[in-house]
């Protein structure tokens, strides 16, 4: 309504209104605010779990991302990814109890499970071997109120990758990919993919070629950045492809 009279005084005096001009962006930016997440380490004897989880703030009746890098030490040598097995969390608390099969998310030695707190309170989540082998390992967490002391986690500030903006450095490859799988795994839990999601996706894999990688790097992210300009995701398989070959270095 002011904006309306203004505009009618203006007419009235003569006077032309002028119009802002368009305001560039740049080619990616973040769709919401980057959520807070908590993370804590775990051990069970030659186990070593690493946990996270977003948002960091659980609330009943909202869903919660978990994912579990799993590792395991031998010989005094650094823990090495574990990936042979096949992993459950159980989940107990206010509300009913209830047990997920966690998945294989394409990296080595990480999985990961959707799990949605019914109610306020404290939740015990327990992670365990579904068949054979895996480690054994629980914490608590705190949906709707704060964490407990007892789960020794701390929250940490996820970081989204900003591409073109121009007053910063050029993102490195890297961080470039650290923000495609973590794009990539929301995508490939939603039912129904988010074409802006894809698109940011898609100009993500533009950005990393040509970066010195060499061709074949080159010609699998031109691959899949031509599927999802046709709003299709990548598969495990092909993300997996470009892993072994390029950040693993499997012949």
């Amino acid at each position: 309504m002011m904006f309306a009279l203004l505009l009618a005084a203006a007419a009235d005096a003569g006077t032309p209104v002028p119009i802002a001009p368009l305001q560039t962006a740049p080619d990616i930016v973040p769709l919401v605010p980057p959520p807070p997440e908590y993370t804590l380490e775990l051990k069970d004897a030659r186990w070593r779990v690493h946990v996270n989880f977003r948002p960091g703030e659980p609330q009943p009746g909202e869903v919660v991302e978990l994912t579990f890098d799993v590792g395991r030490q031998k010989d005094g040598d650094e823990p090495a990814p574990w990936s042979d097995g096949k992993l459950a969390l159980t989940v107990t608390g206010p509300g009913p109890r209830t047990r997920y099969l966690v998945r294989a998310l394409g990296d080595a030695g990480v999985y990961g499970v959707h799990w949605t707190p019914f109610s306020r309170g404290l939740w015990t989540l327990a992670l365990a071997p579904y068949e054979d082998q895996g480690p054994s390992v629980s914490f608590q967490v705190g949906a709707g109120e704060p964490m407990p002391i007892s789960s020794q986690g701390h929250m940490v500030q996820a970081s989204r990758v900003v591409v073109g903006a121009r007053e910063s450095g050029q993102p490195s490859v890297k961080a470039l990919m650290a923000d495609l799988g973590k794009r990539w795994q929301r995508q490939i839990a939603s039912p129904i993919p988010d074409p802006a999601e894809l698109k940011a996706m898609e100009k993500l894999l533009r950005a990393i070629e040509k970066r010195g990688n060499g061709p074949e790097f080159d010609a699998l992210a031109e691959h899949e950045a031509t599927a999802l300009e046709r709003s299709t995701v990548p598969d495990a398989a092909s993300c997996l492809e470009c892993h072994l070959k390029f950040r693993d270095h499997w012949k």
